[in-house]
């Protein structure tokens, strides 16, 4: 398939994103898990409707707005996001209320705005976009598929079109306490020490955001081209090695080629090997950019991991915990492999270039 290209960004996140101090001053754990750096949401959504949404539905229809109003356009020709869990508070609020009144006289609001699709239809509505709009709901690999839905829909025509592209999930007290059971935190974390530096025990920390994104099949305005796209499921390290090798080798690109890596090491353990053979693949001296010890670790964090590299390609100057050995790159980057996954279930793979 042809590439698509991002043209726009937006994201809220753990770190601050104040403009030209990007991830300043740095924001870190604690107790475990990130919370969210949230923004003043009536800069771009009515306070009248803003009252009656959900935190989640805020921070989607927040990002994705946002990411629209810079790119100038009135609405897109299609969105397409993804999302592991949707709105866990309303979800919560909803089945506790079940129990609460013996599942008589149901307050349906909490319900409705729980959907998956809640935020893909509150844009369209806000915008009048009519297009073609879909959420995908594929646990860790839900904002790469929603990625490559999107280039077969720009592939499919010849004419210039922009569709929004996002992912959103939040965390929970009790989410956060029902995943603590079966050892997906630390329970040993030190936020003295960074978190990659303390992957010889078990667990990450937890984490929630939002990013969007704008793609078009026309490469005017592009931050960053998207050539390729590969999602496995339950891969060992060897299938992923050898589907990096023929992603390469259907770009055209050879191992050389590829100037940073972008992956999602999370200071867990059981996690570390996939991702260090992966780097043995290209090479130790290759620079590596890291993102879940800036926003924790979550089911759609490669929104925020392509966001902060759109950030990076757009000259913004990146704090040294952003590279995994501390050191950026020393020339200029054109061609990019991101590699992520969730807990060893959904495999992720881009190639991306300048």
């Amino acid at each position: 398939m042809r590439p698509i290209y991002i043209t726009h960004t937006s994201a809220i996140s753990p770190q601050h994103h104040n403009a030209g101090r990007i991830l300043q001053p740095l924001v870190t754990d604690e107790h475990g898990k990130f919370s969210l750096q949230e923004p003043d949401y009536t800069t771009v959504i009515p306070p009248m409707q803003l009252r009656r949404m959900s935190r989640l539905l805020k921070m989607g229809v927040f990002c994705g707005m946002d990411c629209i109003l810079k790119s100038g356009l009135e609405r897109p020709d299609g969105m397409v996001t993804g999302t592991a869990k949707g709105s866990m508070s309303d979800t919560e609020k909803f089945v506790k209320e079940l129990k609460q009144y013996k599942e008589e006289a149901l307050n349906p609001t909490p319900f409705i705005l729980s959907t998956y699709n809640a935020i893909n239809g509150a844009i369209a509505l806000q915008t009048k976009a009519t297009g073609y709009n879909q959420t995908y709901v594929h646990r860790g690999s839900s904002f790469e598929v929603s990625l490559y839905d999107t280039q077969l829909k720009l592939n499919g025509v010849s004419e210039q079109q922009h569709y929004l592209v996002g992912c959103f999930d939040e965390i929970t007290a009790e989410y956060f306490s029902i995943k603590d059971k079966v050892n997906y935190w630390k329970k040993d974390r030190n936020t003295t020490i960074p978190l990659l530096a303390q992957h010889n025990s078990q667990g990450s920390i937890a984490g929630e955001g939002a990013a969007f994104f704008l793609l078009s099949n026309h490469s005017q305005q592009s931050i960053a081209a998207i050539n390729h796209i590969d999602i496995l499921y339950k891969a060992n390290e060897e299938r992923v090695i050898t589907t990096i090798t023929a992603a390469l080798e259907q770009t055209a690109w050879l191992p050389g080629d590829i100037d940073m890596l972008l992956l999602g090491l999370n200071g867990d353990s059981d996690d570390q090997g996939i991702y260090e053979s992966v780097i043995g693949y290209f090479g130790k001296e290759i620079p590596v950019m890291t993102f879940k010890n800036l926003c924790g670790e979550y089911e759609t964090s490669g929104g925020f991991a392509f966001w902060l590299t759109c950030q990076y390609l757009s000259g913004e100057v990146l704090p040294q915990e952003v590279w995994y050995d501390g050191t950026p790159p020393t020339k200029q980057v054109k061609k990019i492999l991101y590699y992520n996954h969730y807990r060893g279930l959904n495999h992720n793979i881009v190639l991306l270039s300048v």
